[in-house]
């Protein structure tokens, strides 16, 4: 039987179907059973297939998921070596509060690099023969480089800076 779970602070009502209750409604509405559930397999292979390679994935509705960048990050063999050298270390408590900080760090890490690339595929559309020029002549990574600080730059009106306020 499906069971209908309502979201938090108003939410819409929402029914999880499991896996015997679509065999039952195949079971009432479709002739050939065995290509629906070849059908349902290969949906939950190829969802778990796209996970695995950190893309995103649609589940019909459900809707998009995907792992976490940040999550990502934790996985890699070098976080996982820190933290499991942490873990021989480090005092349980500290070992808790250094595994928050370095979920922190990532969390910072993945809007950073959202942010560089936000801004740096502004400044490349906005200017993109200087930027295949560049990419030509000093490499795509100086030229990506290049437009985001220039993107970034900041100017200063030293009329209304009063250096004394600074000694």
């Amino acid at each position: 039987m499906t069971d209908t779970f309502k979201f938090p602070n108003g939410g819409f009502d929402v029914k999880v179907c499991r896996r015997k209750d679509i065999i039952e409604c195949i079971d009432e509405n479709i002739i050939d059973k065995d290509i629906a559930l070849a059908v349902i397999d290969k949906c939950e292979f190829d969802a778990a297939n796209y996970l695995r390679q950190g893309r995103w994935t649609g589940i019909p509705f459900i809707g998009n998921i995907r792992i976490p960048k940040s999550k990502l990050l934790e996985q890699s063999p070098e976080q996982q070596a820190l933290i499991q050298e942490a873990k021989e270390r480090l005092e349980p408590e500290k070992y808790v509060m250094f595994r928050k900080q370095l979920c922190g760090e990532n969390i910072k890490q993945v809007k950073h690099e959202r942010y560089y690339k936000y801004i740096t595929s502004i400044a490349v559309n906005r200017n993109r023969k200087l930027y295949k020029k560049l990419c030509k002549t000093k490499g795509e990574v100086f030229a990506r480089l290049y437009f985001y600080s220039c993107k970034e730059v900041v100017s200063v009106d030293n009329e209304y800076i009063n250096i004394e306020d600074y000694e």
